[in-house]
């Protein structure tokens, strides 16, 4: 039930103006907080994944989206789906690089990247092909070379209790 929840969540936030787009990432905002940041906040081998996959595809690649291995079963990956922190956009996909090689094509959920809109971290896109960042992907998945998420990537994504 997400979209009436969220929906109101705007209505609310725009109070009886026009709803803007400062209404919109707040309210994106707050639904991640309350609704799916405590699954993760939960359990810090999520959150510190989470924190890896967003460093990884955000912060480093500036996309929003990325490939991971069809044939690989990680826990907090599936986990994080569950928590509709991920969503997959198309499954069992191959890459130009490894064309026997099949991918799924994960989103990471707009609540998480929000504060970084219009800064300097900003993705720049869902994916980026050899013409630069696309928004809405091609048919043709295998030209996102640069997207694909290793699962050794994700090896060090353990918290660590201090």
């Amino acid at each position: 039930m997400r979209g009436p929840n969220l929906a109101a969540k705007i209505a609310t936030k725009a109070f009886g103006n026009k709803i803007a787009m400062g209404h919109v990432r707040n309210a994106a905002r707050d639904w991640y907080q309350q609704d799916k940041q405590a699954v993760i906040r939960g359990n810090p081998d999520l959150d510190a994944l989470l924190t890896k996959v967003i460093d990884e595809i955000i912060g480093q690649r500036k996309a929003r989206a990325f490939l991971f291995p069809s044939s690989v079963r990680d826990e907090r990956i599936e986990q994080l789906f569950d928590a509709r922190v991920l969503h997959v956009l198309k499954k069992n996909i191959s890459s130009r690089d490894e064309p026997g090689v099949r991918y799924d094509v994960y989103k990471i959920d707009y609540g998480c990247y929000v504060d970084l809109v219009n800064t300097s971290q900003a993705p720049r896109g869902l994916f980026e092909t050899e013409e630069g960042f696309i928004e809405v992907p091609r048919d043709d998945y295998r030209s996102i070379r640069r997207a694909i998420l290793k699962p050794q990537a994700l090896n060090g994504a353990v918290a660590t209790i201090q």
